[in-house]
């Protein structure tokens, strides 16, 4: 594999691919993910499986703006990412910490173009606290300056790798229920939604100014109901709660471990157990 993630995001699949990998379906004709987030199970499949076609979504725009530009105008963010790495590397700790402000201030303000939306995003990732990603409501990036000595800001070979891989894969930035309308029979949909809560303190679901709530989760389960019916190959990622056990118990539900690592305090970042439902047998 050559195209890895672009960015970090909350919930990357990175780690999980092959215990994924054994629920997919043996065939499947196009590939639909309606929650792209980073991307790494999307990159995989694209480079190891012979997808005839893929479609990419995601709620975010300023994400999807990411994807579109590194698909369409990846030299030119390259040139933009190299400018801020040269300038942030010159500067003190101090300095570095200024700077981070000033363009994550810059990120948030309305009227940007789209190729500085996205060298921004990408650089307010590698030099923010923990690669972490979320938005308030009024949908302003507002994670803290991170401690990284040298952060790799422009990484030139996987941005044009990860170009490649987008070729001939249509990017839309549409609600999850409308980013599958025209999936047939046959196609895989893998829904990789934000986590139903584990607990009161677990909530973590503003990778956008919109939220992902108890409504959301029960429209997601009756959009994978009609999927189903349709003959469609369903796949869905979700925590491993009473809730998401009972909307999901007509289906096939599937236990494995993942590593969680968004809390704040490395104590409580470790093992926990998630779901893995499908539409169909194994």
């Amino acid at each position: 594999m050559i195209a890895k993630p672009f960015i970090k995001w909350v919930g990357g699949k990175g780690k999980l691919i092959p215990e994924l990998e054994k629920y997919f379906p043996k065939e499947f004709n196009r590939y639909y993910e309606p929650f792209v987030g980073g991307g790494a199970l999307f990159f995989y499949l694209k480079q190891a499986k012979n997808i005839s076609f893929s479609s990419i979504n995601d709620i975010n725009h300023k994400l999807i703006t990411a994807y579109e530009q590194i698909q369409q105008n990846p030299k030119k963010l390259i040139l933009f990412l190299k400018n801020i790495e040269t300038e942030y590397k010159k500067l003190s700790h101090l300095e570095q910490e200024k700077y981070f402000y000033q363009k994550r201030e810059l990120y948030n303000k309305e009227g940007i173009d789209e190729l500085t939306t996205t060298a921004l995003l990408i650089f307010l990732n590698k030099t923010c606290f923990n690669g972490m990603y979320r938005e308030n409501s009024k949908g302003e990036y507002n994670i803290p300056f991170g401690d990284q000595k040298n952060p790799t800001i422009c990484d030139e070979v996987n941005i044009m790798a990860v170009s490649k891989c987008l070729k001939n894969t249509e990017i839309t930035n549409l609600s999850f229920e409308d980013s599958v309308k025209r999936c047939k029979m046959g196609d895989l949909i893998y829904f990789d939604p934000p986590y139903y809560p584990v607990n009161t303190t677990s909530n973590f679901t503003s990778y956008s100014k919109s939220t992902f709530g108890l409504k959301e989760q029960e429209k997601l389960k009756n959009i994978f109901a009609s999927l189903t019916k349709k003959g469609c190959h369903v796949m869905l990622s979700n925590s491993n709660t009473p809730f998401i056990n009972e909307l999901y118990k007509d289906f096939h539900i599937n236990y494995l471990e993942a590593a969680r690592s968004i809390n704040s305090k490395g104590d409580k970042r470790g093992k926990i157990k998630e779901v893995v439902i499908t539409s169909y047998t194994i």
